[in-house]
């Protein structure tokens, strides 16, 4: 049964709507979910249906200012525990990523041919929370959505060219799944079973 999340509607109406549709289009033939959020308050919204429907106890993100963008100190998820990166010493928060139902994470780049998400990292904690737990949410600012795979590799070069050594650049195109045992597909075998994308005016994050 399709859940409320599932039809979560794309509201974009700007100059880049088309741009858009076709990132959208990709991340959903891969079973991806998506949403097109305008105001922060939607983002909110979006993140408690999710955490209700699934029952999830436990949230992993990449830094505090993304948690609390997302659960605010009024959110009704009273029972939820959020760890965010650097709120913890390395060996504890590497537990509550192993234990952690949802990783939340922010994207550098978006490609709109493929659906595929750009995430440099230079943090293997940050890595973890996008490939560990079995719910994975990536937060894609609008103006980071590329045409083509074309476009990433000038800025692929870049990053790398800003960051410190022994930085990892990760493509994701949709949840892991693997049809090694048996020809059967299998969500879920190496990473995250499910895969939302969040598509968030630039100004909120």
């Amino acid at each position: 049964m399709r859940t409320p999340i599932e039809d979560w509607p794309l509201t974009s109406t700007d100059s880049s709507s088309g741009l858009l549709t076709r990132f959208a289009t990709q991340v959903k033939a891969v079973d991806g979910r998506f949403a097109s959020i305008t105001h922060l308050s939607e983002a909110q919204e979006y993140m408690l249906k999710l955490i209700k429907s699934k029952n999830v106890k436990r949230v992993v993100s990449v830094n505090k200012e993304l948690s609390s963008k997302l659960f605010p100190p009024n959110s009704p998820l009273k029972n939820l525990e959020i760890t965010s990166n650097g709120s913890l010493p390395r060996e504890e928060f590497f537990k509550a990523v192993q234990v952690a139902e949802v990783g939340i994470s922010t994207v550098d780049t978006a490609v709109a041919e493929t659906g595929t998400l750009v995430i440099l990292t230079s943090d293997e904690s940050d890595r973890l929370v996008t490939a560990l737990p079995e719910i994975h949410v990536a937060i894609v600012p609008r103006s980071k959505i590329v045409s083509s795979l074309h476009d990433v590799e000038p800025l692929i070069t870049e990053m790398l060219n800003q960051t410190k050594s022994g930085a990892t650049v990760s493509l994701i195109s949709a949840s892991s799944r693997t049809a090694d045992i048996g020809d059967k597909t299998i969500l879920g075998m190496h990473g995250p079973k499910e895969l939302h994308v969040l598509v968030l005016d630039e100004e909120l994050l």
